[in-house]
Order: C-alpha cells, then sequence, then structure tokens
C-alpha cells in the first residue's frame, strides 16, 4: 500500500473518532445537577473519600473498579486544584459544599474520561480487526463500534465497564502477538493488562482465556515448545494475579471489607434485572443489547464473520474463546444487565469488520465477468455498511435526545411549579437538582428509614455508611422499607420513581408493590409521567399529593 493509499485510511479514522467523541460529548451533562445514574455516586464516593482521607483505599470492591477511582480521584483533584487556582473555592472544605451542592463540578469530567477510554476501545477494535482482517475490516470495525448505541450509551457513564473493556482489548492484542512471537514481552504485556482489567471489573479475568488459546496456537504452530507454552502461560497467569494485588492492594489489606461487598453482589434476585433459564437470557441479549447495537444490518455481518473466522487460525484462537465465554457467562446468571453485554461489543464490530470484508470477496467471487462489474460488487457491501451506520447513527441522536429529556427531570419541573416552601417531599432518585429548593427532602435509605437529604449531605455521608444502611438490599426505595420505619417518610409530596419496576414484577414483589399502592391510597397521585421512545427517558415517575386535607369545621347551634 502506498504512503497517499495510507494517509486516506488514516484520515477516515482520524474522522470516525472525532463522530465517537462528538456523540458522546454532545449529550454528556445529561441529568446534571441529578444524577439520573444512581451507581455514579457509588464510584465517586469512592474517588472522594480516598481524597478526604489521603488513602489508597477506595472503601469499596463490588466490581472490584479500583482503576476506575484511582481515575476519578485523580480528576476530581485536578479539578480541586482547578477550583483553587479560579478563587471557586478557597479550602478543601469548601470545595466539598461545591461538589455536594453540585456534583456536575466532578461529574462532568469523570464523564469525559469514560468517554476518552470509549475513544481508546475504538481504536483497539480497529487495531485488531486491521491486524486479523485488513485495513477495510479495522475501519468498518471502527466505524459500527463508534455508533453503537450500547456502547454509546454506557460511555457516557461513571462505571468500570467501558474502561475494562479497554484493557480486554489490550491483553487480546498482547495475546496475539504472543501466539505468534512466544516473547516473554509479549506475555508479560498480556499478565499486565489482564491483571489491571480484572482489578476494573471481575468478570474481564474471562480474558484470560485468550492467554491459554494463544500459547496453543504458538505451540502447535511450532513457535515454541509445548513444555515452554505452559511454563509460560502459567507465570503469566502468576504475574496477572500478583498485577491485581498491586493495583488494588486493599484487596488484601481490607479483605473483610472486599469479601463483604463481593457477597453483596452476588444477589439472586434484582428487581427490573431478573432473569431466567440461559435460553431466555440468550434471547433477552439478543433481542434487546445486541440487536440495539448493531441493528439487523450489523448483526448480519457479524454473522457472516463469525461463519468465515475457521479462514484465520489466528483470528479464531484469540476472538471465539473470549467472545463465547463472555456470552456464556452472562447468559448463564440470575441476572440480566444490558452493560453486562459490553465487552461483546468491540468483538461484534469485529466479525462485523470482518463480515464486511467477505461480502466483498464472496460477491467478487460470484460476479466475475467484465472489468466494471468489480466496483459494482464493492459497492454492494458499502452501501450495506453505510445503511448499516446510518441507522445507528439515527438511534444515537434519538437516544440523546431521551436521555437530555428525562422524567425524573420533568418531575423536577413539576416540583418547582407545584410544591409550595416549607413542604416535605419524599423523593427514590439523586435529586441534587432539588437540594436548594425550600423544602425537606426526604430519601428511603433502607434500615435508617427516610434521612433528611441535605443533613446527609452535610454530614458527608460515604459508601460505608450508606451500605451499613442498605442493609443488604439491592435497592433503596420506598418499597424496601423495613414496614416499621415508613412512618418516617410522613411527608407532603412524593415523586416516585420506582413502583413500576415491582407492577412489572409483581409476583416476586408483591409486598413492595403493596407498600406504594398504601401510600398513594393516604394522598392523591397527581400526575404520571411516562417515558416515550426517542423523545423522553427514565422510569414511569408518579407524582403524589400526600397533603392531609383539613378536618371539617363543625359550627354548634347556639340553641
Amino acid at each position: 500500500m502506498g504512503d497517499a493509499a495510507q494517509r486516506r485510511w488514516n484520515w477516515a479514522l482520524v474522522l470516525i473518532l472525532l463522530a465517537a467523541l462528538y456523540l458522546r460529548l454532545a449529550s454528556i451533562r445529561f441529568g446534571l445537577p441529578a444524577m439520573n445514574d444512581q451507581d455514579e455516586l457509588m464510584f465517586e464516593l469512592g474517588a472522594l473519600k480516598m481524597l478526604r482521607e489521603v488513602t489508597l483505599n477506595p472503601g469499596w470492591f463490588g466490581h472490584p473498579a479500583t482503576t476506575t477511582m484511582y481515575v476519578l480521584a485523580v480528576i476530581n483533584a485536578g479539578v480541586f486544584v482547578f477550583a483553587l487556582l479560579t478563587g471557586r473555592a478557597t479550602s478543601a472544605a469548601q470545595f466539598g459544599d461545591m461538589v455536594y451542592a453540585d456534583p456536575s463540578w466532578i461529574v462532568v469530567p469523570g464523564r469525559i474520561a469514560m468517554a476518552l477510554f470509549a475513544l481508546a476501545a475504538i481504536w483497539l477494535t480497529w487495531s485488531l480487526a486491521r491486524r486479523f482482517f485488513g485495513e477495510r475490516a479495522g475501519l468498518a470495525a471502527a466505524l459500527l463500534l463508534a455508533l453503537n448505541p450500547v456502547f454509546l450509551n454506557w460511555s457516557q457513564i461513571i462505571r468500570s465497564d467501558v474502561m475494562g473493556c479497554v484493557f480486554m482489548l489490550l491483553c487480546m492484542r498482547a495475546c496475539a502477538a504472543l501466539a505468534v512471537s512466544g516473547k516473554w514481552r509479549d506475555y508479560l504485556l498480556a499478565a499486565l493488562w489482564l491483571g489491571v482489567a480484572v482489578a476494573t471489573k471481575w468478570p474481564f479475568a474471562l480474558t484470560g482465556v485468550a492467554m491459554l488459546t494463544a500459547s496453543v496456537f504458538a505451540a502447535r504452530s511450532g513457535v515454541l515448545p509445548v513444555r515452554t507454552a505452559a511454563l509460560r502461560m502459567v507465570a503469566a497467569g502468576l504475574a496477572a494475579a500478583a498485577i491485581l494485588f498491586i493495583v488494588s492492594p486493599y484487596l488484601l489489606l481490607d479483605y473483610p471489607t472486599a469479601l463483604g461487598n463481593l457477597r453483596g453482589e452476588s444477589r439472586a434476585h434484582h428487581v427490573g434485572a431478573n432473569g431466567g433459564s440461559l435460553w431466555f437470557n440468550l434471547q433477552w441479549y439478543f433481542r434487546g443489547a445486541m440487536l440495539w447495537g448493531f441493528g439487523w444490518l450489523g448483526l448480519g455481518l457479524a454473522a457472516l464473520g463469525a461463519l468465515q473466522l475457521h479462514r484465520h487460525r489466528l483470528a479464531l484462537a484469540i476472538l471465539t474463546p473470549v467472545s463465547a465465554a463472555f456470552l456464556i457467562v452472562i447468559c448463564a446468571q440470575h441476572l440480566i444487565w444490558e452493560r453486562w453485554s459490553l465487552p461483546l461489543m468491540p468483538l461484534g464490530a469485529i466479525l462485523a469488520g470482518y463480515g464486511f470484508v467477505c461480502l466483498i470477496d464472496l460477491l467478487k467471487a460470484r460476479v466475475g465477468g467484465p472489468g466494471w462489474i468489480a466496483p459494482v460488487a464493492t459497492g454492494v457491501p458499502v452501501a450495506v455498511l453505510i445503511a448499516a451506520a446510518a441507522l445507528l447513527a439515527l438511534r444515537d441522536f434519538s437516544d440523546a435526545r431521551a436521555r437530555m429529556n428525562d422524567t425524573r427531570q420533568i418531575a423536577a419541573h413539576w416540583a418547582l411549579g407545584h410544591i409550595p416552601p416549607g413542604s416535605r417531599v419524599l423523593i427514590e432518585h439523586n435529586a441534587f437538582d432539588l437540594i436548594e429548593q425550600p423544602w425537606t427532602l426526604l430519601f428511603p435509605m433502607g434500615n435508617a428509614g427516610c434521612v433528611d437529604v441535605v443533613a446527609l449531605i452535610h454530614g458527608r455521608a460515604g459508601y460505608a455508611t450508606i451500605e451499613l444502611a442498605r442493609g443488604g438490599k439491592s435497592i433503596l426505595d420506598y418499597g424496601t422499607l423495613p414496614p416499621a420505619r415508613r412512618a418516617d417518610c410522613n411527608a407532603d409530596f412524593a415523586l416516585i420513581s420506582h413502583e413500576e419496576d415491582y407492577r412489572n414484577e409483581i409476583a416476586l414483589y408483591r409486598a413492595e408493590y403493596t407498600a406504594y399502592q398504601a401510600l398513594y391510597a393516604t394522598g392523591k397521585v397527581k400526575a404520571i409521567l411516562r417515558p416515550v421512545a426517542g423523545q423522553i427517558g427514565g422510569p414511569v415517575m408518579t407524582l403524589v399529593d400526600l397533603r392531609k386535607a383539613p378536618a371539617p369545621v363543625r359550627i354548634r347551634s347556639s340553641f
């Protein structure tokens, strides 16, 4: 390939990355200053704890998400320095007040960091697809992942999943190299990225199967003797475990907390995420995350690539075991979460990129004929790829519109116009956009009952406080309050965001659903806000007026 042609390929990749960045940053402030994704608060609390206590112990290891919270801690420290230099804050205490009053100060930079990790994942997807199948496959894979609505949505949220995908792809890249070279350097790089991936999120340990199959590939192709390949693989596995504890040392130093967090994460039930059989879960992921993420055309290209993968032994050895491992594990769980499918998105994009190349080759082989036929045979796959990308882009814009127009923010707007000063308001989401209002905000916090949100914020409540109050419950809301503590929620108004989930699974959560019905019976439902696909996002919100009607005045007769 000439230099001019290579420059064109490179510029095409740059344009894809710039488009991906724009799509992520355009709606990066969704929901703020409220935090519509409750887990974002959990990650930020761990990062703030490390800064406040000057420690490397985040105090939570459920994912374990250690690398995520380290990244957030560095970002938050940078924001604090910026606030000092610009005079926005004069002390750490004042900065803390700013952050708790408006989390946007640290959430926006954190989300931008996640978007940049997503760009790294897109670049690595291009790199792997290009290594295995050539330039055209690399660009097709990068384009489909950049526009993938599921991957895009989760790369705008502070979580460990997209970061884990980056380290997974780095490990697979090193495994592809060691399968060909057998060098210690590539084994150690694979071990490094595997250890960091596991420190980011536990399930990414499944990436280690690529190290096994790459070693088998190296032994079978004569690159390494079988004994040497086995010894290096074992040594690399031990090195990965060591790197995990170097990156996240408090997994050992604070192991009681780590074990408790792991037990808390291993729940058999979670409202809104209860799965079924292996076959049920497989269909759920296919009809949901995979179909929404790639569309029928993208899935068709991925299927074609998977069917033709036997023609590339190296790609088969690296891609197949990791994809199969993740698919089997997520489908075998009691719970089903869209975000659990994220590792499959870059792997599916690589297969789709290969499917695009295979479609070109198949059409050229079948059409034959005069010279003018060849451009036509190439043009059809290009048209399919463009159509697939265009449909995904339309979904991206509709998702962004819905995300920026959330039922929780619509409910907040209603509250501003209808709730008088001095009212007591029950909320179930992180409504930081309402804490400055002249109301008493009440949040149902498990065994602690309904607590005063402003007092909780001023007390700098950390994750340990919340976890203690949680009492093993998977979610904090009015429905999961102990019946004896529901009287604490003596409110004038309620903005309910979780009742619909219990309604949809009433057979499992009849007690929780009944609690909401009893609450509604004491007041009057003023409005029900429902999401509308492509226009309004968020949960079903029920807005309730719980004020007691004044007792009728009795006038005594004078005779």
